[in-house]
């Protein structure tokens, strides 16, 4: 089995680069794309694809050219859009959907890009009983090209998206990308700040606490698929 973990930037990836020795097989643009060297659980690779849904959707098409992958686990960091999810808590998403799309004068729904899904719906998880000292949650992520820390933004988002639990910037793209070559998706998020409050400063704070522990429920994951 054939599995990625994908996520924007390098500091998304500490955790697994510390933890697996790897190979480079392909550096185009912001697109890092690394093979596990010696894992015995499966056929593991690591993609680096950049910030934002361009930067996304290049890697996820140059990933699928280059590999027949099984499934993509995109993860890293987002913001919370829920008061009920805190910083440093771990989102899994349920589905995935574009919060910046608006095509509705022509019968579209909210965030659905014209002639595509409306939402990407993901596979559920709830039998992984993740040991750790943070909560993790089952739910809508969306994405934009914003980094949210406007607040009449924030509370647009919030008003089409009411489930919303976080926001990230590039996961409804790879799975727009992984849709066409037919490869399931599954999104894993650690939170690093709440969507609107002191953003870029908690953002800063907290990111490698979010990298840390949405890599653990990704290398539970991986553990319970070999």
């Amino acid at each position: 089995m054939k599995v990625v973990v994908s996520a924007a930037m390098k500091e998304e990836l500490v955790p697994f680069r510390n933890k697996f020795a790897t190979e480079e097989i392909l550096s185009i643009g912001k697109t890092r794309l690394e093979k596990v060297i010696r894992n015995d659980v499966l056929d593991l690779y690591l993609l680096e694809t950049g910030i934002g849904k361009v930067n996304a959707a290049f890697s996820a098409t140059l990933l699928h050219q280059q590999l027949a992958v099984d499934l993509v686990i995109n993860t890293g960091s987002a913001g919370s859009l829920s008061e009920k999810v805190k910083v440093g808590d771990v989102v899994l998403s349920t589905s995935l959907t574009y919060s910046d799309v608006d095509a509705t004068g022509f019968g579209y729904e909210i965030g659905q890009v014209p002639q595509m899904p409306s939402c990407y719906e993901m596979k559920r998880f709830e039998e992984l009983h993740i040991k750790g000292d943070f909560a993790y949650h089952y739910g809508l992520i969306v994405t934009a090209d914003s980094f949210m820390d406007d607040q009449v933004r924030v509370n647009q988002v919030k008003k089409n998206f009411p489930l919303g639990l976080a926001s990230d910037m590039e996961s409804t793209a790879i799975a727009q990308v992984s849709t066409f070559y037919e490869v399931p998706i599954l999104n894993i998020r650690g939170i690093s700040d709440i969507a609107g409050k002191k953003t870029v400063a908690t953002f800063n704070e907290n990111l490698d606490v979010a990298a840390k522990n949405s890599s653990q429920v990704v290398l539970h994951l991986i553990e319970s698929l070999g």
